[in-house]
């Protein structure tokens, strides 16, 4: 077996594969690796839930956007399974261009979602993770990484206005049933998704104009579904697909 482990910046994903089928993922607070006891307990009952042995696990790759957590998390892996994990950076040899004017700069997580996304769709290809930030990766036919954006993540932007304004509560991160609220809460439910909706819309329509060419659009990451239901561009939704690109990258460096 393989478990893939994105590490982000509120949560850290693990994911187990068998062959090439991803059979379990689980989560836990990235806040969490900083306590190694903690961890490892929750992985021995996480592991004897889904009846995993730790003995079954092969080979680990790890994804990671949070550097004070790396070693961490490196320790806890190994003291759960005994074997070195593998980390996803800009320095190994990549399947494909990081066309960029500083390849270092790029995330793991991204270098893991261009790897999945181009195998699975080619290019040209705009991934677009609705995670902590919202990320679009731009991919070229040839299936190099482009560049992209980054902008505020939903959640990041309603507690933004939460924090702001005193007298506005914490709200649903959900699509109200119309644009024009009639109370305080639909009034915001509105403001942050439709704004969130024509945000990644605008964003997208500029990304075609300045490519001059059709593109993909895939949609990962933990507000994509709620955005898929509502936009009118054909999107194809990957909620795995930095765990897959952690599993095509590191055995792909394995084998070299």
């Amino acid at each position: 077996m393989f478990l893939a482990i994105d590490v982000g910046n509120t949560q850290t994903t693990f994911g187990i594969f068998e062959n090439d089928k991803l059979k379990f993922t689980f989560r836990l607070s990235t806040k969490t690796l900083f306590n190694k006891e903690e961890s490892l307990n929750l992985l021995y009952s996480t592991f004897k839930s889904i009846s995993v042995k730790n003995t079954d696990i092969l080979k680990i790759g790890i994804s990671s956007v949070v550097p004070s957590v790396d070693k961490s998390i490196e320790e806890i892996i190994f003291s759960f399974i005994q074997r070195n994990a593998f980390f996803i950076t800009p320095s190994i040899n990549l399947p494909f261009k990081l066309l960029v004017d500083n390849p270092l700069e790029v995330g793991a997580d991204r270098i893991c979602n261009v790897a999945a996304g181009y195998k699975k769709y080619g290019g040209p290809l705009v991934i677009v993770d609705f995670g902590t930030a919202t990320v679009y990766d731009v991919i070229s036919k040839e299936g190099d990484f482009i560049g992209g954006i980054i902008a505020p993540g939903i959640l990041i932007s309603a507690r933004a206005l939460f924090q702001a304004a005193e007298k506005l509560p914490e709200v649903e991160l959900i699509f109200p049933e119309k644009v024009i609220g009639t109370n305080t809460i639909t009034n915001m439910q509105s403001g942050i998704m439709f704004s969130a909706l024509d945000a990644f819309e605008g964003i997208i329509k500029r990304i075609i104009t300045e490519l001059d060419d059709k593109i993909k659009i895939i949609l990962t990451g933990g507000f994509s579904k709620l955005i898929a239901s509502k936009t009118s561009l054909k999107t194809f939704l990957e909620f795995d697909l930095v765990l897959e690109g952690i599993k095509i990258l590191t055995e792909r460096c394995d084998k070299q």
